[in-house]
């Protein structure tokens, strides 16, 4: 399975994939990010398989890793099933 290696400039830290049943964008996910001020939560999707090449929609900046993982869990449980 692919997943993002970085988000923008910022090394992955843990990512987990939510969606790709048939009729949905494949390789879904939401990612964790570390930066300077903290960690980043991204909901995330492959734009394009030959190049890995990953998009990203932000949501929360600079945030504890224990806000990021729940943000992560949140974000996974919320999301419609495959």
């Amino acid at each position: 399975m692919q997943f993002p290696q970085r988000i923008g400039p910022d090394r992955v830290v843990a990512f987990i994939q939510i969606g790709s049943a048939p009729g949905t964008q494949a390789h879904q996910g939401v990612a964790i990010t570390k930066d300077k001020d903290g960690f980043n939560v991204h909901s995330v999707w492959l734009a394009d398989a030959e190049i890995g090449r990953w998009e990203a929609q932000n949501g929360r900046y600079g945030v504890t890793w224990q806000r990021a993982l729940d943000a992560m869990v949140d974000r996974a449980a919320t999301s419609p099933p495959p």
